[in-house]
């Protein structure tokens, strides 16, 4: 009988691409390996994620379609992908979640002895990270900044099937497939190919009674099984059509063939051959880096290309390097920089933007996320760069620490000032965008960060649009700031910020030599419309 040798990939649908390759690439620590576009909408990319060269068995793929609905996890489906890593590396990556802010259960002992951290990705797949001790043969990608190679994810440990009744799925694993019966915990029970070891590990927990799941970003496609070669694969698909189903004929995928069948409860399974592997069309240290194109789709390159989300990869590890000495090598990632982050670099049609980047900086309680409309709002198009503060107050994150409300923590700002303007300073050197034309924008708390950063840093940045700022503090001596102009933005009906702070500001601003235009709302704390059109008029003429 000829027998699958375990799991050559999962390919699983997202959402926004920037934030699919920022997690798996940046957070994960996983090699790009691949970006190529969907066989069947070449409109939509298709990501691969891997190890060193992209070896079957450490293959994440994912089709990013960024207006795809939210799927729902059920019956049906591969509802969990488990990553292997060494007994010593579960420390790590629980330190690394909390940094990132990923929330995740764990760690749980299993019965079978497995330590188990639970967590779900931006579109929120569902994930696990196992420590086991045959990690150590599995190779893994050495590169990753802040992930030494005793930390990094070595590969696929298993998939967890959900099935409505496992009988007839295990029948086909077993029968057809040539998995082995391992384990049975309660409604799991655990298969395995080839040598039992990380990669090569199915579990079927029957869910009787469950939803049936919905495809949808947050979810599996399909997971593809492992096969040595061309004839392996026609021995097992022939034995796939013997056991009553109809799988498709052998497909080239470029990188693989592949063949499709779908089991009785509903998950569709590929089998994909080993052979030839990802370095077929570009040398194995430029992996990922260019846009690779199937032969029939290559003379529609140019139309293809242009729509096409921009993406860019995570930040280089010399830039990473850069905030070492400030936070600690374990917030540094290749995403990250010092600072949980996005980066959105401009669009084509950018016709107002130029070569402006607004430095976009969340009041208390927001986010990276938080201001990203706002800056699509400004200036359509323009690249956008938006830290998450790194403060965490009672739940609301913050860039600086205050004593109390409206008293800030002057030691502390200090040193987050000096933190956010060598983020700013590395990001450039990493994103390739122009200091020279960067625009903060910052609401209450990152408006107050923008401030002090214009105090404490002279020509960092020389543009500045602060929305509900209070004063920082008082410099002494006074910087020379000729050359800068800032907007303040603020509300008559403010309790947080007395109108007399707004204008100490400007005066001092002014006093610093800052070019300064208020605008004035008659509400309170908030992002106005009347402010909004105020703050794009006033860019114009910037």
């Amino acid at each position: 009988m000829a027998a699958v040798k375990g799991i050559h990939h999962v390919t699983a649908i997202a959402t926004d691409p920037q934030r699919n390759l920022d997690f798996y690439a940046g957070f994960l620590g996983l090699r790009f390996v691949k970006r190529t576009v969907n066989f069947d909408d070449p409109h939509t990319y298709h990501f691969y994620f891997g190890d060193a060269v992209g070896n079957p068995g450490s293959i994440m793929t994912f089709f990013p379609w960024p207006h795809a609905r939210r799927g729902r996890q059920g019956t049906g489906q591969v509802a969990v992908t488990s990553f292997a890593v060494l007994p010593t590396a579960l420390g790590f990556w629980i330190e690394r979640l909390i940094a990132h802010g990923v929330k995740y259960k764990g760690p749980s002992t299993r019965a079978d002895g497995e330590q188990v951290l639970s967590f779900t990705d931006s579109d929120h797949l569902m994930l696990e990270i196992i420590s086991h001790p045959g990690a150590e043969a599995r190779p893994a990608w050495e590169k990753a900044s802040g992930i030494s190679r005793e930390n990094a994810i070595r590969g696929f440990h298993s998939v967890t099937l959900w099935e409505e009744e496992g009988d007839a799925t295990e029948r086909v694993l077993v029968d057809t497939l040539g998995f082995k019966p391992v384990t049975t915990i309660e409604a799991t029970r655990r298969f395995a190919a080839g040598d039992g070891g990380p990669g090569t590990i199915v579990d079927v927990r029957t869910v009787g009674g469950f939803v049936s799941g919905q495809p949808g970003g947050g979810t599996v496609h399909h997971v593809a099984w492992r096969v040595d070669d061309e004839r392996t694969q026609l021995a097992v698909r022939s034995q796939v059509v013997q056991a009553g189903y109809e799988p498709t004929p052998v497909i080239d995928r470029d990188y693989f063939q592949s063949v499709y069948f779908r089991e009785p409860g509903g998950v569709l399974f590929e089998l994909a051959t080993d052979a030839p592997g990802f370095a077929i069309d570009e040398p194995v240290e430029k992996l990922g880096e260019q846009l690779k194109l199937p032969k029939q789709y290559e003379p529609h390159r140019p139309v293809i290309e242009s729509v096409l989300p921009p993406i860019h990869l995570p930040g280089s590890e010399s830039a990473a390097r850069l905030f070492a000495d400030v936070n600690g090598p374990e917030n540094v990632t290749e995403a990250a920089l010092g600072f949980v982050h996005r980066y959105i670099p401009p669009t084509a049609d950018a016709k107002l933007a130029g070569n402006t980047t607004l430095l976009l900086l969340h009041g208390t309680g927001g986010d990276e996320d938080n201001l990203i409309w706002l800056g699509r709002t400004l200036l359509p198009g323009v690249a956008l760069l938006s830290p998450r503060g790194q403060v965490n107050e009672g739940g609301a994150l913050r860039f600086f620490r205050r004593i109390r409300e409206g008293v800030f923590d002057q030691e502390d700002l200090a040193l987050r000032s000096e933190q956010l303007a060598q983020f700013i300073e590395g990001a450039a050197a990493a994103y390739g965008f122009d200091r020279e034309h960067l625009v903060a924008v910052g609401f209450s708390n990152g408006a107050n960060i923008a401030a002090s950063l214009l105090l404490r840093r002279p020509g960092l940045v020389r543009r500045a649009i602060l929305l509900s700022p209070m004063i920082p503090f008082e410099p002494d001596p006074a910087p020379d700031l000729h050359g800068t102009a800032v907007f303040i933005g603020a509300g008559r009906a403010d309790t947080m910020v007395p109108a007399a702070q707004t204008e100490r500001l400007a005066a001092l601003l002014r006093e610093c030599g800052v070019q300064v235009h208020i605008h004035w709302e008659p509400g309170g704390h908030t992002i106005a419309h009347g402010e909004i059109r105020a703050v794009k008029e006033w860019l114009k003429r910037q």
